[in-house]
């Protein structure tokens, strides 16, 4: 009996030692999963700011075999890792992705482009190419260009050093660039002497000509970017799951062309279809002003002769639906945010521009380029994007 009693005390104490041993066990791992969380939200912050600084370099992640994807069309968003394959550290569109998005106009093609055009002969030159002034000139050799004339030399030089700023920026959006003068005893412009005197353009006057793209669409706003209304695009599994991977690339090139146009002031392409919503509440569900799209769905930043120059001058009209815009989007393109950076460490963003403007332009220095008032406003927007971004790290 007393060796029964025993046991039996034996037993409690086993069980008691278990139950113990079980709770200390369970409040170990659940304070090991709460630090584990707290340390991956302290690392996702700090890579986030490292980005913002340029104090680590990322090398590229590839999706896994298969990247996810059903039927090759749409993202299977089932696994948890999927979301990390389209966005990473919650603001930056992902490395994978990112290289899935071609330049749309190669670095040699341009330098090739501009030299081919500054002294290429004008065959026919026609209406086309958006504004009246404007015109679609058509080379000896078949080649086909918009030429930009302007209301006045300013548009002009706000379209060429949009295009500069562009490719400071690393934004390859833009259809190739060079200015020309119209001589008309020239070699270039005499044979359609005619058509310029009839359009009643200045002898001498600058001229910009850009490449003409044929078999173009309209744009329409995505849907994503109306309905933000200044809270910024976040894009949830459920929103990625029903996605294409053309239209997530769609989506990046677009998140470029809301800071491009928050830089330039440019108020002729979505600022003025959010501007019209006082007066037009369908004005989103139509085609985009100065936005087409190539056959291989890259977007076409054209017609900026709004941007810097015009657009700076009636900021005061204007800035209000900026800054919305500007705050309908908090997922970036890295590239594009190392070299906000860049400029924004510089301090002097317009100097950057016209030094690059003049070295591509021999006719840079008899167009001008930005006032000193205008150049510190580029600067200053530089700034506020800079903010812009890293306020979307901190609330996401």
């Amino acid at each position: 009996m007393h060796f029964e009693i025993m046991n039996a005390g034996k037993v409690k104490l086993c069980a008691s030692l278990c139950m113990w041993l079980g709770i200390v066990t369970w409040i170990g791992n659940v304070k090991l999963h709460l630090w584990s969380i707290f340390v991956q939200q302290s690392t996702e912050r700090d890579v986030v700011f490292s980005v913002l600084n340029e104090q680590v370099n990322f090398s590229k992640r590839h999706a896994p075999e298969n990247a996810g994807l059903r039927d090759g069309k749409t993202f299977n968003i089932r696994s948890p890792v999927i979301r990390n394959n389209v966005i990473e550290h919650r603001v930056f569109w992902s490395a994978w992705l990112d290289s899935l998005s071609t330049r749309v106009f190669g670095v040699e093609h341009e330098r090739k482009w501009r030299e081919q055009v500054r002294d290429a002969r004008v065959v026919v030159l026609e209406a086309g190419c958006g504004r009246p002034t404007n015109r679609l000139a058509t080379f000896a050799d078949g080649t086909r260009a918009c030429v930009r004339y302007g209301i006045d030399a300013d548009q002009v030089l706000g379209e060429t050093l949009s295009y500069y700023l562009a490719e400071l920026l690393g934004i390859s959006n833009l259809p190739p660039l060079a200015l020309s003068k119209l001589n008309l005893s020239s070699e270039q412009w005499a044979s359609v002497r005619g058509n310029i005197e009839a359009s009643e353009w200045s002898p001498n006057a600058i001229v910009s000509l850009t490449e003409f793209i044929p078999n173009v669409t309209g744009v329409f706003i995505p849907l994503h970017l109306r309905k933000q209304q200044g809270g910024g695009l976040q894009l949830s599994a459920e929103t990625i799951s029903n996605m294409t991977v053309t239209y997530l690339v769609e989506l990046m090139q677009w998140s470029d062309l809301i800071i491009f146009d928050y830089l330039t002031a440019n108020f002729d392409r979505i600022v003025s279809h959010i501007f019209s919503l006082q007066w037009d509440a369908r004005v989103m569900e139509r085609t985009t002003n100065n936005l087409l799209k190539t056959i291989n769905g890259h977007l076409l930043f054209i017609d900026n002769e709004a941007g810097l120059v015009h657009g700076y001058r009636v900021l005061d009209l204007w800035e209000r639906y900026h800054r919305l815009l500007l705050s309908s989007s908090c997922i970036f393109r890295r590239s594009t945010v190392r070299r906000i950076s860049e400029m924004k460490r510089s301090g002097n963003s317009a100097k950057l521009l016209y030094e690059l403007y003049r070295a591509r332009e021999p006719l840079a220095r008899e167009l001008s380029s930005l006032s000193e008032e205008h150049a510190l406003t580029l600067q200053y927007r530089i700034d506020v994007v800079y903010k812009h971004i890293k306020q979307c790290t901190e609330i996401m």
